[in-house]
């Protein structure tokens, strides 16, 4: 493909830099992982108020936007894309941490506790990333205790496995406004198909949430937003000009909203697609706006590193939390802020070893740049980028 292709090129992004750090989305990985970690270390019907399943949505939607900004930044300084580097760096930063947590917790079961650490078909179904599917199907495959959220991991490797090459196709041969029509045709027939779960087969619930067919457009509408709407790229802001602050405002208020109707259809369809669509509308103004009082704490030094690291925490919280319940129970002042910690210090330089040298830590401090609190500030700090989930 030329490099100078319309399709491509339309928009440069601005500034130089190679790195991938982008400011602000390290702070909505940290919100995405607290809320989960909130829903698991919570006992009883507490952790009903806590939104983990949001939480998820919220890791889906910015695995979409990165990976896609990543890849169309690549297209336009390369004019094609390397799959197989792609799928190498995600070998690196997403399969041996999840393998050696998953050797960590089955020698624990074995040596330590009386728990039965998984069976063969477990196992597999980590290995080639299907347990989302082999749990909605009810076979029984067992992992070792703790390490059942893999179910969004292999939701998320489907997407890598399959949207980088599709986005290599669509770069080649639509320009970005078909391109970004392609993927909401693809999130309109996500949300159908939904409906036709619920409604006709009465599948709502477990294939609904866990099924990479059902909750594929939740990373979608991220990759929308980084085709169309990317601040990154100096793209046309969805945000109506002069009235960001309050679009943001309410897409935050929808979105606490979006958690209260227990009707099934509603939750198990339609839920998904407006929390993407207010996702969409906030990322919208926290990315092009960090400095703003409102969001400038996504970038505080402790709620950054938790988001950097959020990957590891993600892996090994349920089976430490696990661990500490069963040796203290009904002490939740005593197992939850110690299972964030435990899960904090043992592993997380596992997530920097396999990292390249250039993104071994978190960036500088953001009080080291200029300070705005303008919702105009300049794009120009966004070319940085963010750590690949």
């Amino acid at each position: 493909m030329e490099p100078g292709s319309p399709s491509v090129t339309q928009v440069q992004p601005k500034g130089h830099s190679t790195s991938s750090y982008i400011p602000g989305l390290d702070g909505i990985r940290a919100i995405a992982f607290l809320m989960v970690f909130g829903a698991h270390s919570t006992p009883g019907k507490i952790s009903l108020f806590i939104p983990a399943t949001l939480g998820v949505t919220i890791f889906f939607f910015l695995s979409g936007f990165l990976i896609t900004t990543l890849l169309r930044k690549e297209m336009i300084r390369t004019g094609t894309l390397s799959l197989r580097n792609f799928y190498i760096r995600r070998t690196l930063r997403i399969f041996i941490p999840l393998y050696v947590v998953y050797a960590l917790a089955t020698a624990f079961e074995r040596l330590v506790s009386s728990q039965a650490p998984g069976n063969g078909v477990g196992f597999l179904s980590m290995l080639f990333y299907c347990y989302n599917y082999t749990n909605v199907m009810h076979i029984h495959a067992g992992l070792p205790p703790g390490l059942s959220v893999i179910w969004s991991l292999a939701v998320e490797e489907h997407f890598y496995i399959l949207f980088p090459a599709l986005y290599l196709l669509m770069a080649r041969r639509l320009s970005l406004a078909k391109q970004m029509r392609l993927l909401v045709g693809f999130c309109m027939l996500e949300l159908i198909w939904r409906i036709v779960l619920v409604v006709v087969f009465h599948q709502g619930g477990n294939w609904t949430y866990f099924a990479t067919d059902a909750r594929l457009d939740s990373i979608l509408w991220g990759c929308i937003l980084a085709l169309n709407n990317n601040p990154i790229f100096g793209d046309t802001s969805i945000l109506p000009r002069g009235r960001e602050k309050l679009t943001f405002a309410v897409a935050v208020f929808v979105l606490a909203c979006s958690l209260v109707p227990r009707s099934i259809l509603y939750k198990e369809s339609f839920r998904y697609s407006l929390q993407a669509l207010c996702l969409y509308v906030i990322f919208s103004f926290i990315l092009p706006n960090i400095r703003h009082w409102s969001v400038r704490w996504l970038e505080w030094t402790p709620v950054r590193y938790i988001g950097w690291i959020s990957y590891v925490l993600y892996l090994c919280h349920v089976f430490i939390l696990d661990v500490l319940t069963s040796h203290f129970p009904h002490k939740l002042w005593l197992t939850s802020p110690l299972g964030l910690l435990l899960s904090i210090l043992p592993l997380q330089r596992l997530r920097a070893r396999f990292r390249p040298v250039s993104e071994t830590g978190p960036p500088p401090p953001a009080s080291t740049a200029p300070s705005s609190e303008s919702p105009s500030t300049s794009t120009n700090t966004l070319v940085s980028g963010s750590r690949p989930a």
